[in-house]
């Protein structure tokens, strides 16, 4: 059964799916125009919701990916892709379970596990053999929100210090920004925006920026489709009179007075 297969907090999850099935279905009227929305944080598993108002045991229902017409998970009258029938896509081989034990009360949603950024997308739940058809519809986004990484390129000089933050696979692609310590957004070069080559669906960003004053500064990522915020900060010394900071001068003014010194010895 797939219940062993899910964490505690899933497990919670599939008993209020239960109850709710008892009452409730999950279909819109078939345009697409009721979606339901699902934010999971990357690697957790996603339980994407469907029913039917009676027993489906003898039914057939598609799941399908819509932004390509990826099969996703498929039954019919007991056959499905977990049971030897072919067709489903590489994707979700092995990370898609239904729940076997719940068809007689109508349940024919499921749950992909292991979610990566690539699973984010449209999901449509069918019965291609009713009239009228029914669909469920879904909007799955999985969030990864890696801290940003910040640090000093290169050491002062001329009074400024360039300061770079990366955030490295991050979905959906966020906006990112620095501000200084008062919280104030700072005018910074255009972000180098790439897509990781390791995640599908998932960004990497690059912003740096000029900083003339010593300050502790921030940068901030912000995901907002999903309202999501997180930062990392770091401090910077600036000598305002030469570039360096206090310490570093210092130690140039004593070399200077050394040299001084054993040119008159």
């Amino acid at each position: 059964m797939f219940i062993r297969r899910v964490s505690s907090t899933d497990m919670e999850l599939v008993l209020l799916i239960s109850l709710f099935l008892l009452t409730a279905n999950t279909f819109g009227d078939g345009t697409g125009s009721d979606v339901t929305r699902l934010i999971v944080k990357e690697d957790d598993n996603a339980i994407l919701m469907c029913s039917f108002p009676e027993s489906i045991i003898d039914k057939m229902f598609d799941w399908k990916k819509q932004e390509d017409k990826k099969e996703v998970f498929f039954y019919n009258e007991g056959e499905h892709y977990n049971n030897g029938r072919s067709g489903q896509d590489e994707q979700f081989k092995g990370r898609v379970f239904h729940f076997e034990d719940q068809l007689v009360s109508g349940n024919a949603s499921i749950v992909i596990t292991k979610t990566q950024p690539g699973d984010s997308g449209n999901y449509t739940c069918d019965f291609p053999e009713d009239s009228p058809s029914r669909r469920a519809n879904v909007e799955l986004i999985i969030r990864a929100s890696p801290k940003p990484y910040v640090t000093i390129i290169n050491a002062t000089k001329n009074g400024r210090a360039l300061l770079e933050c990366e955030v490295e696979g991050a979905s959906p692609e966020p906006v990112v920004e620095w501000r200084d310590g008062a919280g104030n957004i700072l005018h910074a070069e255009e972000p180098k925006v790439t897509k990781n080559k390791e995640k599908e669906n998932s960004f990497n960003v690059i912003l740096q920026i000029y900083v003339n004053k010593s300050d502790r500064y921030t940068c901030v990522s912000t995901q907002k489709k999903i309202d999501h915020q997180i930062s990392n900060n770091i401090y910077v010394p600036i000598n305002a009179s030469n570039g360096m900071s206090t310490a570093a001068g210092g130690h140039i003014v004593g070399l200077i007075v050394g040299l001084v010194l054993l040119v008159l010895l």
